[in-house]
Formats: C-alpha cells, structure tokens, sequence
C-alpha cells in the first residue's frame, strides 16, 4: 500500500471489475465489464486504451481483457485496502453490512495507504483493548447502539 488513488477511482474501479470477473472464471470482455460497471461500452473501450498503455491489462480489439501481473497486483491493493476499510466500519463502528460495503467501495480510492495503515493499527488495538477487558467490548457496543439513531 502506498497513496490515496494514484490514477482516479474510474481507472481503479475497472483493474477491481476486471480482477472480480476474472477470480469468477469470466473471459472478460467489453460488454461484461460495461455490465459489471453499468457503463456503455464506449467508455469501456475508452479506458481500457489507458489500462493498456499502463500496461496494466492485456487488450486487443474484439478481444478478451487480461490483466497483467502488475494490474494484479494494484487490484490486491485496492481490494485489501476495501476489506480493511469495510471490517472496520463493519465491526468497529458496526455499521451495517450493506452500508458498510458501499462506503468502503466510495472511500477506499482516497485514503493515502498510511491512512489505511493506521485505520488497521487502530483495529489491532481496539481488538487487543476489548479481548483483555470483556467489559469494556460491552460497554462500547451498548454505547454505538443507544447513540445511534439508526442502531443496526
């Protein structure tokens, strides 16, 4: 992990599509990736041209899109970055699962990886702080939830 999106959330979203639908067995194409993006297929071609010159894809015309093992490795990044960020609004802050999912898919191209970093040092200790004092763990939930106007 380094910095916040180095190349824009639309570039990441697409090496995140591509990566999803290749780890499902799915030749990936234009018009799956325009489906899997709700996009028209023109814009895909359009940023696949940008994934290409990157080298982040393997792309021919009429062709099936690959990913190389660099556009692998930024995918990981990103969805790493997703779990953390998705586990802590889940699990710490205890948002539901749903809201919990979309706001990491908004947020996780903007945090600068030190960001992440520590969001994830903060888990270790909470989750540390809550296994030594039980108490404490129940008295922080009891606390979210009649806090909350919208208790999960």
């Amino acid at each position: 992990m380094r910095r916040a999106a180095k190349y824009g959330k639309s570039f990441e979203d697409y090496i995140e599509a591509i990566y999803e639908l290749e780890k499902r067995g799915v030749k990936v194409s234009v018009t799956s990736l325009a489906k899997k993006l709700s996009v028209k297929p023109s814009s895909v071609v359009e940023q696949l041209k940008k994934l290409s010159d990157r080298k982040f894809i393997d792309y021919r015309k009429r062709g099936y899109i690959k990913l190389t093992e660099n556009g692998r490795e930024y995918a990981e990044k990103i969805l790493k970055k997703h779990f953390i960020l998705r586990r802590f609004l889940e699990d710490y802050l205890m948002v539901p699962e749903d809201i919990a999912d979309k706001d990491a898919c908004s947020i996780e191209h903007y945090l600068h990886d030190i960001t992440i970093e520590r969001i994830l040092i903060l888990m270790t200790f909470i989750e540390n702080l809550f296994k030594e004092n039980d108490y404490l763990a129940e008295r922080y939930r009891e606390f979210i939830k009649t806090s909350s106007n919208n208790s999960p």
